[in-house]
């Protein structure tokens, strides 16, 4: 149920950001981005121990359609990886994504060659493989979070530091949710 709920909302926020980035669309901006992803998956289980981060990559799409106020959907190719302990064994799930953020933004410096921007949105994440996991488990397909993201445009290369929360349990018995800050440069095409 709650999970129905989670779900109802971020498809609402979305229709909702769209609206808003449709309304306020002067420019519109598409590029590319690649960059490292450095991830973890924190835990409330008291049964994990050693829990350490492996550093990933992404690649991916991106608009951006506004001026002040914008509106920036993504589609990217994400992976990152862990590695912790639990019931004796040793695990290294390494997941490899299909990411959808859809963030609005706003830009805080706008003088046409720099521009200085921070955006947040909810993120829809599939995976695309089966993330080793305890006998008789598994990882979720399908799981959402929340981004936060920072950037400066120069010209046409945009730099973005961010950060995804996972909102939603990528393994229930584990209670993990995924935590993955990311570094990227991006090139406007469009």
């Amino acid at each position: 149920m709650l999970k129905t709920k989670a779900i109802g909302f971020y498809l609402t926020a979305m229709v909702m950001l769209m609206t808003a980035g449709a309304a306020n669309a002067q420019t519109a901006d598409v590029g590319v981005k690649a960059g490292v992803n450095f991830g973890s998956l924190h835990t409330s289980s008291e049964s994990v121990s050693g829990a350490s981060g492996k550093t990933g990559l992404h690649v991916g799409l991106f608009a951006r359609t506004g001026n002040t106020f914008y509106f920036q959907p993504e589609l990217n190719f994400s992976t990152f990886g862990m590695e912790y302990g639990y019931d004796g064994e040793t695990y290294a799930p390494m997941f490899r994504q299909l990411n959808i953020p859809v963030m609005a933004g706003y830009k805080l410096i706008d003088n046409g060659h720099v521009n200085l921007r921070v955006s947040l949105g909810p993120d829809v994440n599939f995976n695309l493989n089966s993330p080793d996991a305890p006998a008789g488990t598994a990882y979720k397909r399908f799981s959402v979070g929340g981004v936060l993201n920072a950037g400066v445009d120069m010209g046409r290369v945009t730099f973005d530091a961010r950060y995804s929360l996972g909102l939603t349990d990528v393994h229930e018995g584990l209670g993990q949710r995924p935590g993955v800050f990311g570094l990227s440069v991006g090139f406007k095409i469009l």
